[in-house]
């Protein structure tokens, strides 16, 4: 829709669908932080993403890529078709996908 590139803009809304997969995934990524070595637990690694993510020059916001509010429905209606998003670990809707992209602006 935006021409975005694909990995740029998953990394900036990688924040917002941790944040948003962390009731089920919790412990998964707590196990995943004291692997690679990273205190805090979730919140340990969701620090050591962002500050990963800043450190590469990733933008915080999808409006730096050129989104606008004006599609969001659109957005988040194609993101709840999309086939994958049958594979995130938490039931992804449209309204959830709208709020997500909401953050991110």
């Amino acid at each position: 829709v935006y021409n975005t590139h694909h990995g740029m803009t998953n990394a900036v809304l990688m924040h917002a669908v941790l944040a948003f997969n962390r009731p089920v995934i919790a412990s998964r990524i707590e196990t995943a932080a004291a692997y690679l070595g990273i205190a805090g637990g979730f919140d340990g690694f969701a620090a050591f993403l962002e500050k990963f993510t800043s450190d590469l020059g990733v933008p915080k916001t999808l409006g730096k890529l050129g989104v606008g509010a004006d599609r969001l429905d659109e957005l988040a209606a194609m993101a709840a078709e999309d086939p994958m998003a049958a594979g995130n670990p938490r039931p992804l809707g449209k309204d959830d996908a709208r709020a997500l992209y909401e953050t991110c602006l």
